[in-house]
């Protein structure tokens, strides 16, 4: 039996089909993961294969310490950036790596995305930094990734390359990647035209039993 259900490995399927038919990722752009706690290991997508012909049981499991447990295909060549942000973010377990069009807007200049839509603070919690372009599929630069998303946001962007963001599940980790785009699009047309309204999660009140968007 594997140590990633099936159920798991579908619904990593599902989010990366999302991701091409949102537009946040093509071709073979991007990367999801989710953590297996109790087995000290995480099931990743494979390199190279295109989300519209990749299958659940094609999926990768790979312990913390990088070594492949389950699967014939050679994993996402940042697994070891995935794992170097679940060992930094303890209460993450789903990570959405996109490559979508104004994120990298905004990642090729080297600007901080800031919040202007709602439901960007509500899952991003905050602006979203960017770290200076390298090449992303070593552990150094997983380190160094998760140390410019720190502990209180919830996305970072790779300059000249793309967005990765997290989650306590991959619904979760998902909508981040979504928010963060939508309000990079938003931003930029705001730029262009004027002074953005800038908003911060602190200065947010939320009812008492609201539901999240």
């Amino acid at each position: 039996m594997s140590l990633a259900s099936t159920q798991l490995r579908e619904e990593i399927l599902y989010w990366c089909l999302e991701s091409v038919r949102t537009g946040l990722n093509f071709n073979t752009q991007g990367n999801i993961s989710a953590r297996l706690p109790e087995h000290d290991a995480i099931v990743i997508t494979p390199s190279g294969v295109r989300y519209d012909v990749l299958a659940p049981e094609q999926m990768v499991v790979i312990g913390y310490d990088g070594v492949v447990i389950e699967g014939d295909l050679f994993p996402s060549t940042e697994t070891d950036v995935h794992l170097a942000h679940y060992r930094a973010r303890p209460d993450v377990n789903a990570i959405v790596h996109t490559e979508s069009p104004y994120v990298n807007v905004f990642g090729a200049v080297g600007r901080t995305i800031d919040p202007v839509l709602l439901n960007m603070v509500l899952y991003a919690k905050g602006p979203v930094p960017v770290m200076p372009f390298e090449f992303s599929t070593n552990s150094e630069f997983g380190a160094r990734s998760a140390e410019a998303m720190g502990s209180q946001v919830n996305a970072v962007v790779w300059a000249n390359h793309g967005l990765l963001s997290v989650g306590e599940d991959l619904a979760g980790a998902f909508k981040v990647a979504v928010a963060v785009e939508a309000n990079a699009q938003v931003l930029a047309g705001a730029l262009a035209i004027g002074t953005p309204n800038i908003l911060r999660l602190a200065d947010i009140v939320i009812p008492e039993g609201a539901r999240l968007p």
